[in-house]
């Protein structure tokens, strides 16, 4: 006689990874989108990023009295944080939090920056527009002030199929996000 329970090998039935198949399929399904999501949200991202590090800076500008400079470069799709005393504004380091140049995440870069050029370097309330761009290469710096003004700019963060563009449109560091035309 045969038994049961010896014939019974450990293991899944056709049945059993059938279901679980199929219940993989049904998350896999409810995953996908989020996962494109970020992936298209990448550009998003990284102005929303760099807008709350424009703030971060400003209020910190106020309250400790610090100036601060932001120094892009355009070729290389990163910048640089500094930091000097009200005291001593024209000696400026590295700030604490970012002592390296901090790059932009691929595969969004930095396009362009727009900025209104003044003869007082300290405050840009009005001036002629300059354009920055990844063919000259070239650096420019925004400055915020202890007082907590920031220069007036624009800059255009693209991927390979979308453009934004974050302007700083007051000296009170209002700023605006905005969808550019497609590449």
């Amino acid at each position: 006689m045969v038994n049961h329970q010896q014939l019974k090998k450990p293991g899944f039935s056709l049945l059993e990874l059938s279901l679980i198949m199929f219940i993989m399929m049904i998350l896999l399904g409810f995953s996908l989108p989020r996962f494109s999501s970020l992936i298209e949200n990448q550009l998003q991202l990284e102005t929303l990023k760099l807008a709350h590090l424009i703030d971060e800076l400003r209020l910190q500008a106020i309250l400790n009295g610090e100036n601060h400079k932001l120094i892009f470069n355009t070729q290389k799709s990163e910048y640089t944080v500094l930091t000097s005393k009200a005291d001593q504004p024209q000696q400026y380091s590295p700030h604490s939090r970012f002592k390296k140049p901090i790059s932009i995440q691929p595969p969004v870069e930095l396009a362009a920056v727009s900025r209104l050029e003044n003869a007082d370097e300290n405050y840009q309330f009005a001036g002629r527009k300059i354009t920055f761009d990844k063919i000259f290469g070239q650096q420019f710096q925004i400055l915020i002030d202890s007082s907590g003004f920031v220069d007036l700019f624009t800059l255009r963060l693209k991927d390979k199929q979308n453009q934004l563009s974050l302007s700083v449109v007051n000296i009170m560091g209002k700023m605006v996000i905005g969808k550019e035309t497609p590449l």
